[in-house]
């Protein structure tokens, strides 16, 4: 993952940390109150000519029928396969505001915290209108849904979509939620190591699998930590999240063996493309997360002696 958000760089002294989380900050999931005031958008007077300038946008709007109506978009915009074919007019860092202009959209989508915030003061000035997104818990993306689904058209299918997604998010949490905790390390980065707290979008989805983060009460939401902090606080499983899309280097743990989890072999690697972009594919990420978590539970379970609780 590639980025840092336009307004709070949550990793300014680090370059490479940038790179690694652009997904997460595209998808709008380091929060902060909205920039400016959102238009009103009529419930059935959909705009026919969208720029989205959010990859998890733009993959909601075609999972409701209404991809064809998106004139542009920003990097990392690469799913649905159709969606790579939309012209590119920025991303992260700078959003090339001459060719949104010419275009001249019905409305430009944006994410405060992922699109930069002097573009969209700027658009704002030249007269385009500005609808802003946000996504701070996993039970957002139902009500995106909807608010999508009136913008283009689709407020049948929004419900639809919005009422089996949130079904799906409930029947999951029933099931992992309330389970015997395990403790894991979420290393989101390599070098600097980096990790996630209390919140950190990710963290979303290890409430819902039922797990002990040992950095949660962390006073960022992706802090840098130190080496011997995790080999001290010594979890149970270690999460390291990857991407096919975008590869990145991983911590090679076996390096230290005195690790529970190290040396009971109990490190996964779950899609990332998955889990940072809020989407409705987010919650198949969560239930294979939850699954391999729960994995690493009953192995515990059945090895008392390793659990070190």
């Amino acid at each position: 993952m590639r980025g840092c958000s336009g307004v709070h760089c949550v990793y300014t002294a680090c370059k490479s940390l940038k790179i690694a989380i652009t997904g997460m900050l595209f998808a709008g999931l380091i929060t902060a109150p909205p920039l400016f005031a959102e238009p009103a958008v009529p419930e059935k007077a959909a705009a026919k000519r969208l720029v989205v300038l959010a990859p998890n946008l733009v993959e909601l709007i075609f999972s409701l029928g209404g991809g064809a109506q998106i004139i542009a978009t920003t990097d990392h915009a690469d799913y649905p396969e159709a969606a790579r074919s939309i012209p590119r007019v920025g991303n992260y860092a700078a959003i090339q505001l001459e060719k949104v202009v010419a275009l001249q959209p019905d409305l430009v989508l944006v994410w405060d915290t992922g699109t930069p915030a002097a573009d969209i003061k700027k658009m704002q000035q030249l007269g385009l209108k500005v609808l802003h997104f946000q996504t701070t818990k996993l039970e957002d993306i139902a009500s995106q849904l909807l608010q999508l689904g009136a913008l283009v058209g689709q407020q049948t299918t929004a419900q639809e979509l919005s009422t089996a997604y949130l079904q799906q998010l409930n029947a999951l949490k029933s099931q992992y939620q309330t389970q015997p905790p395990v403790s894991v390390f979420y290393e989101l980065w390599d070098n600097p190591l980096s990790t996630i707290s209390r919140d950190a979008w990710p963290q979303q989805h290890l409430n819902v699998c039922g797990v002990k983060n040992i950095f949660e009460n962390a006073s960022a939401a992706y802090p840098q930590v130190g080496l011997e902090q995790v080999i001290a606080a010594n979890p149970a499983l270690i999460i390291q999240p990857i991407s096919e899309n975008e590869p990145r280097t991983l911590v090679s743990w076996q390096r230290w063996p005195e690790l529970r989890a190290t040396k009971y072999k109990q490190i996964i690697q779950p899609d990332s493309d998955l889990l940072h972009r809020a989407t409705l594919r987010t919650l198949d990420g969560v239930a294979t997360l939850c699954r391999e978590i729960a994995k690493s539970r009953q192995f515990y379970a059945q090895v008392p002696a390793a659990s070190g609780r």
